[in-house]
């Protein structure tokens, strides 16, 4: 009988360190958009790679599962982003988030062409990811613009 008190007591103890910890989770660091880069020019669909750069400060790793992103270009909405792969995010590190924007660029053709020979464009990306970790995740909203350089220098 004492040894069913102990173990009820020790996981009782063990959920409550466990959820106090929970509330420590730090939010990632934005760092800024890396690596922009016309993939694909077509008639019918146009895609641009690139990379959003974060910081994990946190002493766990987690994962990046799925993204519901939309993409604005110099402030008008051009289309949709996908992740090309799943990310896995280290604990305590810097890390690069890949995504490809794909958009219809004679539906955007005054905001593609205009940008196209501009040397820098506002990227906007407004959506949400699916963060966690072992079949435990939860819905963070990213939204995050900047200036950036579509031609490297």
């Amino acid at each position: 009988m004492k040894s069913i008190l102990f173990i009820t007591c020790s996981l009782a103890i063990i959920l409550i360190i466990s959820a106090a910890s929970c509330n420590s989770i730090k939010e990632l660091e934005y760092k800024g958009i890396k690596n922009p880069k016309l993939q694909t020019l077509s008639f019918n669909n146009t895609a641009i790679q690139m990379d959003i750069e974060y910081f994990n400060p946190n002493n766990f790793g987690l994962d990046v599962k799925e993204t519901n992103l939309n993409i604005y270009l110099n402030d008008q909405f051009i289309g949709i982003a996908d992740q090309p792969k799943k990310t896995q995010i280290a604990k305590k590190a810097s890390f690069l988030f890949p995504i490809i924007a794909h958009f219809d660029p004679i539906k955007a053709a005054g905001t593609a062409l205009k940008a196209l020979f501009s040397k820098t464009n506002k990227i906007t990306i407004q959506g949400t990811a699916k963060i966690g970790k072992e079949g435990v995740y939860i819905k963070l909203p990213i939204n995050i613009s900047e200036n950036v350089s579509m031609y490297n220098e």
